[in-house]
């Protein structure tokens, strides 16, 4: 081949790849999460330095009001602790304290995952290895339609997540938030764990899920902490006999 063909063939391919790459569609979609560069968390006592290192945090733009998008948008926070064996991540639990913790400082989801750390039990080690665990700023839960809207803002989140499923962990008034969620979205719905549920509260049917009782706080109930692994792990459900198992809440 002439060095004249040559060139003329090369350049051809050159322009072929840039117009290919131009027009492709991008490996990994844009979602509305901004993910930040740092995680802007204030200094956390006690917490292992190994969760904070697998620590993100970002903001996701959600609509003011699902039935009504054109009132606009509103901004929540998002902080995710990734699997430790993100190779081998089998889902994502997102969780709620209801009653935030006394601790410093802290949001509950590192100092949830840092507990269960601690836990040395094959149900909890799986959830740290192969589970992300996320915690979304919640709206006002207590206004009114609040619950209907933070149960479609973790929905929106799970599907720019790209979750076919989600797991859930709430406590005291965090489980209305997972009953209204599994109602609406009982198929996305993978297990669901709601500890100290009130009693006037209507329970999801149709979707996985263990309901507890703590005798005293979630962190420092042994019952609570044993089921609440082996359950979001391996779906194990209790014995009826069991102390934390919350029968009044099916009643």
């Amino acid at each position: 081949m002439k060095p004249s063909v040559l060139v003329k063939s090369l350049a051809g391919i050159g322009c072929w790849l840039i117009a290919h790459l131009v027009l492709a569609e991008p490996l990994i979609a844009p979602t509305a999460i901004d993910w930040l560069l740092d995680c802007p968390l204030p200094p956390v006592a006690r917490l292992d330095p190994e969760v904070l290192e697998r620590t993100q945090c970002g903001w996701v733009m959600v609509p003011r009001d699902y039935a009504a998008p054109e009132r606009g948008r509103v901004r929540l926070t998002l902080t995710r602790v990734g699997a430790r064996q993100p190779l081998s991540r089998e889902g994502v639990v997102f969780i709620q304290a209801g009653e935030p913790p006394k601790a410093q400082g802290s949001t509950f989801v590192l100092h949830l995952v840092s507990r269960w750390e601690s836990f040395a039990t094959p149900a909890y080690r799986t959830l740290v290895d192969r589970y992300d665990v996320i915690e979304l700023s919640p709206r006002n839960l207590k206004q009114e339609n609040g619950i209907e809207q933070a149960a479609r803002d973790m929905e929106f989140v799970r599907g720019q997540l790209g979750d076919a499923h989600l797991n859930y962990l709430g406590n005291a008034e965090a489980t209305r938030l997972g009953s209204r969620y599994g109602t609406l979205f009982p198929e996305r719905v993978a297990r669901m764990v709601l500890i100290n549920a009130e009693r006037d509260e209507p329970i999801a049917t149709g979707v996985e899920q263990l309901l507890l009782k703590a005798s005293t706080s979630t962190l420092a109930d042994d019952c609570v902490n044993r089921w609440l692994g082996d359950f979001m792990v391996y779906g194990k459900q209790p014995r009826t006999s069991v102390r934390c198992l919350d029968r009044g809440a099916w009643e």
